[in-house]
């Protein structure tokens, strides 16, 4: 496969950027991760489309990211075509019903909401992401998700195909969604907010903010929690309960400040977070019986 020639076909059919090999580590929020064979980013939905097709003609297998903050991605990279929709980034505000593409970031999305004095997004602020996959994972913090606030998706999947779904559709779970499975690109999210104190709106946002920077190790490159929340307990709890802050393989370690956190302390690889995710699940295992899930998706190979 001539990566090179392929990517010059692709130009001319999409708009956009289009890199070769490019690093993975640049993309996601752990700073690790392989070489992606092709790496594009799309500026509109229909350049989506006929990218999506292309990969299809060309037997290309198909990875979509968003921002890269819960991703773990292989020191061997990824094969085939890397779709960032970070480009999709439009947003429209009318009353309290928001409708944003999937590559608007939380934050943003968040701070947008605030200044117009509607409530309901409090949660997102703190949360480095964007809102397909946001969707997707139900991303959520402080006791908020995303399911509490979707209408409803606009959804292409890998043949190009777009599909509208309704809250009632996604099949929403704790830190998961019907579209994890089915593989569907969130390229467009309407949000139902409420009118609220514009105060109070910022004050929250301000604590959830505080909070985070108090209580996560967001000075070093991490993916936010690494394994899921068990029925009525906290990883957090248990990884601390074995005495695992602070174990550290190769260039990844058990934050200090709080033990659901890997971080990258110099130069991890994806095969070091892997040897650490097993160590933890191991020990937890052998002294509560849990065997902890993890969160962030695993990609490539």
């Amino acid at each position: 496969m001539n990566l090179h020639n392929i990517a010059q076909s692709l130009k001319k059919e999409v708009k956009g950027s289009i890199n070769v090999s490019e690093s993975m580590s640049q993309h996601t929020t752990w700073r690790i991760g392989g070489p992606a064979d092709l790496f594009y980013t799309p500026i509109d939905w229909e350049d989506l489309v006929k990218a999506l097709k292309f990969a299809n003609f060309e037997k290309l297998p198909i990875t979509v990211i968003g921002g890269g903050s819960n991703l773990l991605v292989k020191d061997e990279g990824i094969r085939g075509l890397v779709i960032n929709i970070c480009g999709l980034k439009k947003l429209k505000i009318n009353g309290e019903e928001i409708c944003a593409q999937g590559g608007v970031k939380l934050p943003y999305l968040a701070s947008q909401a605030a200044v117009r004095g509607l409530t309901g997004l409090e949660f997102a602020a703190g949360i480095p992401g964007t809102v397909g996959g946001a969707v997707v994972m139900n991303a959520g913090a402080h006791g908020s998700s995303m399911s509490d606030v979707i209408a409803g998706v606009v959804v292409l999947d890998y043949q190009g195909r777009l599909s509208h779904y309704n809250t009632s559709d996604l099949g929403f779970t704790y830190r998961s969604s019907k579209l994890k499975s089915d593989k569907g690109i969130v390229i467009e999210s309407n949000l139902k907010l409420a009118i609220g104190n514009p105060w109070e709106i910022k004050n929250k946002i301000q604590k959830n903010i505080d909070f985070r920077k108090a209580n996560q190790p967001w000075e070093y490159p991490n993916a936010g929690s690494v394994f899921k929340n068990p029925p009525g307990d906290s990883a957090g709890r248990l990884i601390e309960a074995v005495g695992a802050k602070g174990w550290q393989i190769g260039g990844v370690e058990v934050s200090h400040k709080h033990a659901n956190f890997f971080i990258n302390m110099k130069g991890a690889s994806c095969r070091d977070v892997l040897d650490l995710i097993e160590k933890v699940q191991t020990e937890v295992y052998l002294k509560f019986n849990i065997l902890l899930e993890p969160e962030v998706l695993i990609l490539g190979g």
